[in-house]
């Protein structure tokens, strides 16, 4: 279960389980995104307002990018620069299976 707005546990655990290299281009870019989406929730919503889990969650997921040197827009950026080469990726996929020709990897 996951506070409102946030990202649910049980997707979480599914993206975690699969390889990448068993996911899409989308799929990859979904979960950049909506990974990005999700920490900027948590780090606007006040700790007082967490479930349990969540607020568990979110500081160890804190505590973890502080050890990196990471602050939430460094990760943020990083996501949505990942999201972007990932749906670039894709695009140039579907365009190179459309008008023929193998796709660039």
């Amino acid at each position: 279960m996951s506070d409102a707005g946030r990202k649910d546990f049980s997707e979480k655990l599914s993206e975690k389980a699969k390889p990448d290299s068993q996911k899409s281009y989308m799929e990859q870019g979904k979960e950049k995104v909506t990974d990005a989406a999700d920490r900027v929730a948590g780090a606007m919503q006040p700790e007082q307002d967490k479930g349990v889990a969540q607020g568990v969650h979110d500081s160890a997921k804190k505590g973890k990018d502080e050890a990196k040197g990471e602050s939430i827009a460094d990760t943020a950026g990083q996501y949505v620069d990942a999201a972007k080469s990932k749906l670039n990726e894709a695009v140039e996929y579907v365009s190179s299976s459309v008008h023929g020709g193998e796709p660039k990897k």
